[in-house]
């Protein structure tokens, strides 16, 4: 059996012991049939959300409406469960805000950062001769995406450097010496770059980009890029000196406004939806470490034993939801989904040590929750809230297989192999 299925064998036997915790409210299924008490059958069914870490305290039951339905004659916009609702005094029911029943927000994800900033970058006066370049360099590779082209054209420094003196500034930044090897000439130019938007455009030293951010191979890292990046275009905007963009062509899109969604178009749109979100989660988990870490709320080995290595755990997933939403964009039938998870088999290694250790982990968080919640990050708002984040990535290890068994379904193969 490879590294990754060992991972994904040890979440599903992990999973039936601790997502019934002691803390968690009872769950009732209210997706019934309507002969007899028997459960409904199909996708709805074993793709429902019924899990204690979506669970808020206090909360008793779900509403039909929050579970997640792949109903081919359902014409909903969004599969996405809506938030959960709670009872209150008089026996009614509100929707709650808590952070775990968040919708996922498409334009949070790395991919559509960088499809989005590669087209404000368009605008910028004679910056498409470095997407040329770089487009005749990405032809030579099999497995391009929208992040590594721009994340490859971007480490060249010179980009920036253009990127730059578009602001007019009362010095033009100076090109490297063509004589100067690589790649100290292009970290060079980068480094000139954060020098300048720290000293002319005043942005704080810790939220500019280090070179390793850069220059490494991090997604976290070159996010922080893309955020830099961006606001030294809302700089170039505001002056008034970026090109007019092109009207984008909407003519085209996957499923037209008041269509019917196929089977098959449902599936798609959960799994990315749902890829997204899980991402999203990772990101709010990692923010709460990184601002416990900052604030030093707890001793590090502390902080290590509670969320190990969810900062590799989260650069895997972003790299993983990319290539997911690359074959997304592709014509339907080019989109090969079995192709990431066979490609990534391996890689999904990195979740046994997260899994395995997942129990020990929430009960110390709880023996230091009193202290966590100093953080003041919406995570912490409860425990149950903060224990289910930690839940999450073994509650989406066992959703993988769900979600490719669906291409055994009649008239919907999802994965070819």
């Amino acid at each position: 059996m490879s590294s990754g299925g060992v991972a994904i064998r040890l979440a599903q036997s992990q999973s039936h012991g601790s997502l019934l915790r002691t803390n968690t409210a009872p769950v009732f299924n209210s997706n019934r049939s309507e002969e007899g008490n028997r459960p409904a059958t199909g996708l709805s069914q074993t793709m429902s959300h019924n899990s204690r870490s979506t669970q808020l305290t206090g909360s008793t039951a779900f509403t039909a409406s929050s579970t997640t339905s792949l109903n081919p004659s359902s014409t909903s916009a969004s599969l996405v469960p809506a938030p959960l609702a709670m009872p209150v005094q008089g026996g009614n029911v509100i929707a709650t805000n808590n952070i775990i029943n968040q919708r996922a927000d498409a334009s949070r994800s790395l991919y559509q950062i960088c499809v989005n900033l590669r087209q404000r970058l368009a605008q910028v006066p004679g910056f498409n001769g470095h997407f040329v370049d770089s487009d005749d360099e990405d032809e030579a590779e099999e497995d391009m995406d929208p992040v590594s082209s721009l994340w490859r054209c971007l480490r060249k420094g010179t980009p920036l450097v253009t990127l730059y003196n578009t602001l007019q500034p009362a010095e033009h930044l100076p090109l490297p010496d063509t004589r100067m090897a690589e790649p100290k000439k292009s970290k060079m130019a980068t480094f000139k770059f954060v020098e300048a938007c720290m000293k002319d455009l005043h942005i704080p030293p810790g939220d500019v980009f280090a070179l390793s951010d850069l220059f490494g191979d991090d997604t976290t890292g070159f996010v922080k890029v893309t955020q830099v990046i961006n606001i030294v275009l809302d700089v170039a905007e505001q002056r008034g000196l970026l090109l007019t963009p092109q009207a984008e062509d909407t003519s085209e899109s996957a499923t037209a406004p008041g269509s019917k969604m196929s089977y098959r178009q449902h599936v798609v749109r959960e799994l990315v939806d749902t890829e997204r979100k899980y991402v999203q989660d990772l990101e709010n988990l990692h923010e709460l470490k990184k601002t416990i870490e900052q604030k030093g709320i707890i001793a590090g080995d502390v902080v290590h034993d509670i969320f190990l290595n969810i900062n590799a755990i989260l650069d895997f997933q972003r790299r993983f939801l990319i290539k997911i939403e690359t074959t997304n964009s592709q014509p339907v039938d080019k989109q090969e989904w079995g192709l990431p998870f066979r490609n990534y088999e391996e890689a999904f290694n990195i979740y046994q040590t997260f899994i395995a250790n997942q129990r020990k982990a929430a009960t110390i968080a709880k023996d230091n929750f009193d202290k966590i919640t100093t953080a003041d990050h919406p995570v912490v708002v409860d425990f149950n809230t903060l224990d289910g984040f930690l839940l999450k990535p073994m509650q989406r290890l066992v959703k993988y297989p769900l979600l490719l068994k669906v291409h055994h379904a009649p008239a919907c193969a999802i994965a070819r192999y």
